[in-house]
C-alpha cells in the first residue's frame, strides 16, 4: 500500500429513521469510529430532518506507517440513535480494510433504521443493529 493512498475509515452514510413505518424528525444520530492503528477516535452527530433522513460524509485518514508496514486494519464503526430519551444501537461493524465502500462487499451504506425494532445480527452482512442496508 502506497503511503500517499487515501485510507477510507468510514464510507459515506445515508439513512432514514422510521418508527412504525413513518419517518421521524429530530432523532440524534451519532457516528463514531475507532481506527486502532494510531488509536484515532472520532465522533460526529447529526439530527434527522422532517423526512427522517440523515447523512455523514466519508471519513478518511492518512498514515505513513500504515502505508508502509503490513498489518490488518481494524476500524470499529458504530451508529447510535437517540430519541425521546432512549438509545438505539443502529449499526456496528469492525471493518478490516481501507477500501471505499469496503464495509459490506462494495455496497453503499444506505440505511433504513427502525426505532421499534430490537438491535440484532444481520448474518448476510456480518453487521449488528436496528439499521439495515437497502
Amino acid at each position: 500500500m502506497a503511503f500517499s493512498k487515501t485510507l477510507y475509515l468510514f464510507s459515506e452514510v445515508q439513512g432514514t429513521v422510521l418508527l412504525n413505518g413513518q419517518p421521524v424528525q429530530g432523532v440524534e444520530v451519532e457516528q463514531d469510529y475507532h481506527w486502532r492503528w494510531g488509536d484515532l477516535k472520532r465522533t460526529h452527530t447529526v439530527t434527522t430532518d422532517a423526512q427522517g433522513r440523515f447523512h455523514f460524509p466519508e471519513a478518511t485518514g492518512r498514515s505513513w506507517t500504515a502505508g508502509l508496514i503490513p498489518h490488518e486494519p481494524v476500524i470499529v464503526q458504530r451508529i447510535t440513535l437517540r430519541y425521546q430519551g432512549k438509545e438505539h444501537k443502529g449499526w456496528f461493524l469492525a471493518k478490516h480494510n481501507y477500501d471505499r465502500l469496503g464495509e459490506v462487499e462494495g455496497r453503499p451504506l444506505r440505511f433504513v433504521c427502525h426505532l421499534e425494532r430490537e438491535a440484532g445480527p444481520h448474518p448476510e452482512t456480518e453487521t449488528f443493529g436496528s439499521c439495515e442496508l437497502v
